[in-house]
C-alpha cells in the first residue's frame, strides 16, 4: 500500500464550493435513510467529548482525529460545539476528502483534511500530532477485516492522552442475529428506508451516480476509482468483536452506549 498523501489545497472556486456543500447536503439527507436517528448519535458523541476530553489544563486547544472522515460530517459537529478544536480528519477517499474541504472551506477554523489509508500503519506518522483528546468514527469502520480492526485500536490506543475517549458509531450488528425479534428489526429498518426514500432523500446509489455526472469533478471521481479501486464486501465484525478488541489494545473501559436496530455508538476510555 502507498503511504499517505496529504489532500489539502489552495481555496477552491466559488462554484465549486457552492456544488460541494450541495452535495455533502444531500449527502447527510441520503445518510438518514439508512441511519434515521444519526443525529442523536452524534449528539451524544459530542456531548462525550464535552465530558472526557479535556485539555485546557495542557494550556492548549482540543486535539480531535476523525478516522474515515467522508465529507467531514462528525468533524463538523465537533467545530460546531468546539470551535478553537484542532481537528484532523482522514479518509481513504480522495473525493469525499474534497467535498468535505470545500464545503468547510469558508469555516473560520476548518481541520486538517488527510488522505490516508487506516489499513496501512504508516498513516499514524502522516498526523499533525502524536496525541489526541479524543478519536472518533462514524459509519465506516465495518469495511475494516477483523485483524484490520485489531491493529487500528492499537494504533489509537497510542495516539490518545491519558484518559482520553474513542467513540465509534457505526453499524454494529449482533454476533449471531436470528429469530422472529432479528426479522421485525430488519423489517423495520426497510420501513424507515422506504420512508426517508419517500419524503425525497437520495439512495446511497444515486448520490454516487449524480457525482459521477457532474463534470467538474471528473479529476476528483477518477482519484476515487484509483484510490478505492474494486469495493471489497462489507466486514461489519460482531458488537461483541469491537468490545474485546478494544480491551485489548489496552483501553480500560469499553462499553456500547447508544444503540438502534444495528447502529451503535461504542466508548472506550484510554
Amino acid at each position: 500500500m502507498s503511504t499517505p498523501t496529504d489532500a489539502q489545497n489552495p481555496s477552491p472556486a466559488g462554484d465549486r464550493t457552492a456544488l460541494a456543500r450541495d452535495l455533502v447536503a444531500e449527502w447527510e439527507r441520503q445518510q438518514e435513510v439508512y441511519i434515521a436517528y444519526r443525529e442523536n448519535r452524534f449528539a451524544l458523541m459530542v456531548d462525550l467529548v464535552e465530558l472526557v476530553a479535556r485539555p485546557a489544563d495542557l494550556g492548549r486547544p482540543l486535539r480531535v482525529l476523525d478516522l474515515a472522515c467522508g465529507p467531514g460530517s462528525a468533524t463538523k459537529r465537533v467545530l460546531a460545539r468546539f470551535p478553537d478544536a484542532e481537528v484532523v480528519a482522514i479518509d481513504l477517499d480522495p473525493l469525499l476528502v474534497e467535498l468535505g474541504r470545500l464545503d468547510q472551506a469558508e469555516a473560520t477554523t476548518g481541520p486538517t483534511w488527510l488522505v490516508g489509508d487506516l489499513r496501512d500503519p504508516a498513516w499514524v506518522t502522516q498526523l499533525p500530532h502524536t496525541e489526541y483528546d479524543a478519536v472518533i468514527s462514524t459509519t465506516a469502520l465495518h469495511w475494516l477485516t477483523g485483524a484490520e480492526l485489531s491493529d487500528l485500536y492499537a494504533a489509537v490506543h497510542g495516539l490518545l492522552t491519558p484518559g482520553g475517549v474513542f467513540l465509534n458509531g457505526d453499524y454494529l450488528p449482533a454476533r449471531r442475529p436470528s429469530g422472529r425479534v432479528a426479522e421485525l428489526a430488519t423489517e423495520v429498518g426497510r420501513m424507515r428506508e422506504e420512508r426517508a426514500l419517500a419524503a425525497g432523500a437520495q439512495a446511497w446509489e444515486t448520490w454516487w451516480e449524480r457525482v459521477r455526472a457532474v463534470p467538474e469533478l471528473a479529476a476528483e471521481v477518477a482519484a476515487h476509482d484509483a484510490a478505492l479501486g474494486q469495493r471489497r464486501e462489507n466486514q461489519a465484525p460482531s458488537r461483541a468483536f469491537h468490545l474485546e478488541a478494544l480491551r485489548e489494545a489496552g483501553f480500560s473501559d469499553v462499553d456500547l452506549v447508544w444503540h438502534d436496530l444495528t447502529e451503535g455508538l461504542v466508548c472506550a476510555l484510554a
